[in-house]
């Protein structure tokens, strides 16, 4: 594996950690228990997506927005799910992982087209 991929990964897990948190926080959910089941689920989930991504998009012709759409979905189950079983605080699991993977994925769009 390139250097160049692992430094693409672990941006990509620390801005994801960055963004989901602070929308976990801006969304009253602050108990430490819960924010760090968000660190761990993340760290479970992101590295896995980023890669199936970069090989789909190498080795496939599959459309981008379809391999998107797949694994972002996926993040959210698993997520939500983890967030279902372990969460202390966390009311609605799934629409707690559906809005701070959204907002991560959009907000990284958004930094991507200003880079």
């Amino acid at each position: 594996m390139q250097l160049d991929f692992i430094w693409t990964l672990l941006i990509s897990l620390a801005l994801t950690l960055f963004l989901e948190i602070l929308f976990c926080i801006f969304f009253r959910i602050r108990n430490a228990h819960d924010l760090t089941l968000v660190v761990l689920v993340n760290i479970i989930t992101n590295p896995p997506v980023v890669l199936l991504h970069h090989l789909l998009s190498q080795k496939t012709q599959l459309p981008q927005f379809l391999i998107v759409l797949v694994l972002e979905i996926a993040a959210v189950l698993v997520e939500g799910l983890y967030y279902t079983r372990n969460a202390n605080e966390i009311k609605r699991p799934f629409l707690v992982s559906f809005g701070a993977n959204a907002f991560s994925y959009f907000t990284g769009l958004l930094i991507l087209h200003f880079i």
